[in-house]
């Protein structure tokens, strides 16, 4: 519910804009007595941000924290309403940003960021009578849980002009870079004298590639704009290093990933 309230205040907030503009746009028109015709086409100089909804770009698929050597309990709640995945256009997966070189080319640099931290307790051990009935209940720790998901795309887009002087294609090429990273540290000291966690335990993924962008970008005003892209063709190259605990072997793993019409976003957006 609360991602469709937020997509309301945007629609509101843009169609606002959209009406203060064109009144701004007619009375702008004239010149000297005679009426020019507005200009949608970004120009050299210009800056365009976006918000970006649809399928977000966090690469944290396989984020798993090597186990220690029993089961992990005491997990604390997050955020579902930020998920780093969902495709949904009432998802924000980011921001993009481009600067206009010239009237025809554009420096893109899209990106996004989560960041979590979940603080480690101590466990309370229960309190028992002698006869083996509990006074006061044992507690759980809390597992210390950090999380980090971010990733950052640098690119440059090719703009061209069509019979509609509001409606603009562009192709180009991007090159993201991901980086994600979850650590746990269990605190937890068993009645034996046991110790859980020796350190914490994490695993970090890196990735980066190239990627094909084809796009379309259709003003409603001479400064508001939504449009949509794809990635025909993406590579990516991925590796991940997991560490067990301190003093222990890493093990790494890599992935090569190759996809094809498979990237898709919304954007909407508004030029300076």
């Amino acid at each position: 519910m609360k991602k469709y309230l937020i997509l309301i205040f945007i629609v509101a907030f843009t169609l606002t804009s959209v009406n203060a503009q064109d009144k701004d746009s007619d009375k702008a028109e004239k010149v000297d007595g005679c009426k020019t015709a507005t200009v949608f086409a970004p120009q050299k100089g210009d800056f365009t941000a976006a918000m970006v909804f649809g399928r977000g770009a966090f690469l944290n698929n396989g984020l798993t924290v090597p186990s220690s050597y029993g089961s992990v309990s005491g997990q604390a709640p997050i955020d579902n309403t930020v998920d780093a995945n969902d495709n949904n256009i009432g998802n924000m997966v980011g921001a993009e940003g481009r600067y206009y070189v010239s009237n025809k080319f554009a420096i893109s640099f899209t990106g996004g960021a989560i960041l979590r931290n979940t603080p480690a307790r101590l466990a309370i051990p229960a309190v028992i009578d002698g006869n083996g009935n509990t006074i006061i209940q044992a507690y759980d720790a809390v597992i210390a849980d950090e999380r980090i998901d971010a990733n950052l795309t640098v690119g440059g887009q090719w703009l061209f002009n069509t019979k509609n002087d509001r409606l603009f294609p562009y192709v180009g090429f991007a090159l993201p870079f991901d980086y994600a990273r979850k650590s746990l540290f269990d605190p937890t000291i068993t009645q034996n004298g046991s110790i859980v966690d020796l350190g914490a335990r994490h695993v970090d993924i890196t990735a980066f590639g190239v990627q094909a962008v084809a796009g379309v970008d259709y003003y409603l005003a001479k400064d508001v704009f939504f449009g949509f892209d794809i990635k025909p063709v993406s590579y990516t190259y991925a590796v991940s290093v997991k560490t067990p605990g301190p003093g222990l072997f890493d093990l790494e793993a890599d992935t090569n990933t190759v996809s094809f019409f498979a990237q898709f976003s919304f954007k909407l957006g508004f030029k300076f």
